[in-house]
């Protein structure tokens, strides 16, 4: 029995997650390291994580990063991309199939 690869291609878009804006981010193994790519190395703006700069206010820098990569990965709990922010990132599945 042929055994079934999978490969999780990460792009970055805009708001609108046009294809003419999309760009190449990198090729993964599984979902779990493209999220945490994506986490490490979003190009979001911090403030577009929270409603008001007044929920930001009480937040240390290292708590603010924290709820940032905790409503990052949700992002990407139940979708294979973000949505709502002015960059985007989108996460397709490619299956590969070997043959014996």
């Amino acid at each position: 029995m042929a055994k079934k690869k999978v490969l999780f291609t990460v792009y970055e878009t805009d708001a609108w997650h046009s294809t003419a804006k999309k760009r190449f981010k990198g090729i993964f193994t599984s979902k779990t390291a493209a999220v945490n790519a994506i986490v490490k190395n979003h190009e979001i703006d911090d403030h577009e994580f929270f409603e008001s700069i007044h929920e930001m206010i009480p937040l240390t820098k290292r708590e603010r990063e924290a709820e940032i990569k905790r409503r990052l990965r949700k992002d990407f709990e139940d979708s294979l991309q973000t949505q709502g922010y002015s960059v985007n990132y989108e996460i397709e599945v490619i299956n590969l199939n070997e043959w014996d």
